[in-house]
């Protein structure tokens, strides 16, 4: 087997994988003609406010996922996963092209695709890319069927955005192996529909489009209004971005993420009633909490917010307004204040992290990149103390690297996506004694917690940018 393709050369990792391809190729089925791959990504700024409309500051990891793909000729899909822990789930799953319509030839609800993998959750992530591009119209077919060939080293469970990593480089695949030209809003917007009606995980913005748009050792920025890729910010000479994983998160932390969510919509609409009845609406965008200055805020509507609120008592004055988009939940209690105001100094604190980078790559100024590591501090209290989404684990290792702080060559840090354990990111020199020093912080965080830390360096292009390789 042999691969072929625009960039020059091939990372070794792609080869390894193509080597085992070769082994795990079902027999007596056409070879696979196109790898693609996408990378997992790395939440510097801005991430979890994503949905309220803040500024995001992502990049790409080199860790990534890759699949190869190749037709079949008997109505099938079949999709092998190589080297992950499935948690007692089979690695290899099959399924009829036929599970993706209804009798009368319209397309199966998403719900009812994703019950018919109750074996295999990992597979839906496959099935889910596949009836988003059919059913946008993106994809016309999947004629005959296909073979897939997946393998991944993104941590999963990390927040590196590895379930987006998936989805992205099978729909990248798929689009290949059927001569789809497809664009990234394309894709993103099939991946989208399976993370969310298929696989049921949170809704997000950037996870998709960073493993799709990222490139190599940059910022992608994107103003989540409602997902405006500004472009791709350098990062300042001798400084990269770094992440370590903790080795753990925390097992309730999707529904405490819904929970976040929710109280932040809430707070977004209670804002828009006081514009309502204020008579004095000004210029303000209430859309988006994001557009909201924090000053604006103190000043018009910290004090109206609710510190708790109970879901019954919203919707007893409310009712369930449908331009909420999130269910009130009767019983809950929503922290409706402090979640609301994260996300728009979140916002803020973005921008002025962005502008504190710009300025050191114009004047190389180290104290302003000590101003911008504060920014990252202050991000990662607002985790723990606005959001609740915070872990003991990562505070640790947040404080292990800051103790070592900028005279080492460590100048910020906090945890990212959606916190409650996974990963933190890491501002820092691109120089040994800097790389000696987080190092020596992940050796503090295992001797005090008693569990072993992952450092993730190095960065790799999007899958855009990666394309899609020939395989004969």
């Amino acid at each position: 087997m042999s691969i072929t393709g625009t960039e020059n050369g091939l990372s070794t990792r792609t080869e390894q994988f193509l080597q085992l391809c070769e082994q795990r190729w079902p027999a007596h089925q056409p070879r696979p003609t196109v790898l693609t791959r996408a990378p997992g990504r790395l939440d510097c700024m801005g991430g979890m406010a994503d949905f309220s409309g803040t500024l995001s500051l992502q990049t790409t990891i080199e860790q990534g996922v890759y699949v190869a793909a190749g037709r079949r000729d008997d109505q099938r899909v079949r999709v092998e996963s190589v080297d992950w822990n499935h948690d007692g789930q089979p690695s290899v799953f099959e399924w009829s092209l036929s599970c993706f319509y209804q009798s009368d030839g319209q397309f199966v609800t998403a719900d009812t695709l994703s019950a018919r993998f109750d074996a295999c959750p990992w597979a839906r992530h496959v099935a889910g890319v596949c009836l988003g591009l059919l059913e946008s119209g993106d994809l016309s077919h999947l004629a005959g069927g296909v073979n897939l060939v997946i393998q991944s080293d993104v941590p999963p469970q990390a927040g590196l955005a590895s379930s987006a990593a998936l989805q992205v480089a099978c729909a990248k695949a798929l689009a290949a192996l059927f001569d789809f030209d497809l664009t990234a809003q394309q894709l993103a917007r099939a991946c989208r529909l399976a993370n969310t009606e298929v696989v049921k995980n949170e809704p997000g913005l950037v996870d998709h489009l960073t493993c799709l748009l990222g490139e190599a050792d940059t910022l992608l920025q994107i103003r989540c209004q409602p997902q405006d890729v500004i472009g791709s910010l350098t990062m300042p000479k001798g400084t990269v971005f770094a992440g370590v994983y903790s080795g753990l998160r925390l097992p309730f932390f999707q529904d405490r993420y819904a929970d976040n969510r929710a109280a932040s919509l809430i707070g977004r609409y209670i804002i828009e009633q006081i514009l309502r009845t204020s008579g004095d609406p000004g210029d303000l965008n209430s859309a988006y909490l994001a557009s909201i200055p924090p000053n604006d805020y103190v000043r018009r509507f910290r004090n109206q917010l609710p510190p708790k609120l109970r879901g019954r008592d919203f919707l007893d004055h409310f009712g369930q307004p449908p331009e909420l988009d999130v269910a009130v939940r009767p019983g809950a209690v929503y922290k409706v204040r402090s979640r609301t105001e994260h996300h728009i100094y979140e916002n803020d604190r973005t921008h002025r992290f962005m502008e504190r980078l710009s300025r050191v790559r114009r004047t190389g100024d180290l104290d302003t990149l000590i101003e911008a590591g504060e920014l990252m501090y202050a991000s990662h209290w607002s985790y723990g103390q606005r959001c609740g989404m915070g872990s003991i684990e990562t505070d640790i290792l947040v404080n292990c690297i800051r103790e070592r702080g900028p005279a080492c060559g460590l100048y910020g840090a906090k945890v990212t996506g959606g916190g409650c354990g996974g990963t933190v990111a890491v501002l820092m020199a691109d120089t040994p004694a800097a790389r000696q020093a987080v190092s020596d912080a992940c050796a503090a965080y295992a001797t005090k917690t008693g569990r072993q830390p992952l450092l993730l360096t190095g960065s790799s292009p999007g899958a855009m940018a990666f394309g899609h390789r020939s395989i004969s």
